[in-house]
């Protein structure tokens, strides 16, 4: 079985590293044309969690999209804003049995991968690792949570392989039915630590420390489950904000995606997470104030990212 990953940033290179690792035929795809050519020098360096010793992996890297050609499974781990660009480049490449499965942060990128690849040949996940960015070839786990996955179209015995290959990796996982329970679920964990560490500063287990930041993870989250419970979805825990304070205590090292984003001036996915709680609020007619205050808070630090980045 062959496993392309897209998007070998922090989280990527973490299961890509970790399947190979344990035996699976793993290609790592990233436009970072720097981290490409560390990994493929000297492989990929995991800083263990807890231990903080380094486990070098040796899995082949490319920034070239044909070299994913006849995987079985491509698992996309990209920024939100590039889900669409990269289903459209690989669609075409992959072969006729080819799986996409997304494990992304916020809401739509499953039904990018479904446009591009069919209901019969995508699928979502969401997970409760963590991951930091060091920097070219290196990276640090920084949280251990469990993976949950689902076909578009129900089909689960499609994804059995994978399954059985992320269990075998050490990463406890589970087939689920519903794509956007999941999706949502995760949405909720999302919204209520990934901006609040942005414009902080803090890793998330930290944004635990203060009652400023718990309540306001209180808020976040209180929100965003009005706004699910409105559109008539099921979360897989029975008390979200308890949930978001255990992953944030499970992934208390961890610098938040958004945070990373942050740290290297980049666009951050706050349309996909906070902000798409306050377009899916206002199509509901329901008042979210704190994630708008969020959302624009954090769009205003990207177009200063920006016309930094542009000086």
């Amino acid at each position: 079985m062959k496993i392309g990953v897209i998007g070998a940033g922090a989280m990527g290179s973490l299961y890509g590293g970790r399947l190979a690792q344990a035996g699976e035929e793993v290609v790592l795809y990233d436009i970072a044309r720097a981290h490409v050519e560390a990994v493929n020098a000297a492989g990929l360096a995991i800083e263990e969690l807890g231990t903080g010793a380094v486990t070098t992996v040796r899995v082949p890297a490319t920034t070239e999209p044909r070299d994913l050609a006849g995987a079985d499974f491509l698992m996309v781990f990209v920024k939100s804003g590039a889900t669409a660009a990269v289903a459209g480049l690989f669609a075409p490449l992959a072969k006729g049995s080819a799986i996409a499965v997304t494990l992304q942060n916020g809401l739509g990128n499953e039904q990018l991968l479904r446009r591009a690849f069919g209901a019969g040949r995508a699928a979502a996940g969401v997970t409760s690792q963590g991951a930091t960015f060091l920097g070219p070839g290196r990276i640090r786990h920084a949280g251990v949570g469990p993976t949950h996955l689902a076909m578009c179209d129900r089909s689960n015995e499609k994804l059995a392989p994978l399954a059985e290959a992320l269990s075998r990796a050490g990463f406890e996982t589970h087939l689920e039915r519903s794509v956007e329970n999941l999706v949502w679920s995760k949405l909720v964990i999302n919204v209520g630590i990934n901006a609040l560490t942005a414009l902080t500063g803090l890793p998330n287990g930290r944004l635990l420390e203060f009652p400023q930041t718990r309540a306001l993870m209180a808020d976040l989250v209180a929100e965003a489950v009005r706004v699910a419970q409105a559109r008539g979805i099921t979360l897989t825990y029975p008390e979200p904000l308890a949930m978001v304070y255990t992953v944030a205590e499970k992934t208390g090292r961890n610098r938040s995606s958004m945070l990373q984003d942050f740290d290297r001036l980049a666009p951050s996915e706050i349309d996909a997470i906070n902000g798409a709680i306050l377009r899916e609020a206002e199509a509901l007619g329901i008042e979210v104030p704190v994630n708008r205050a969020i959302t624009r808070l954090i769009q205003a630090l990207d177009a200063v990212h920006a016309e930094a980045k542009r000086a």
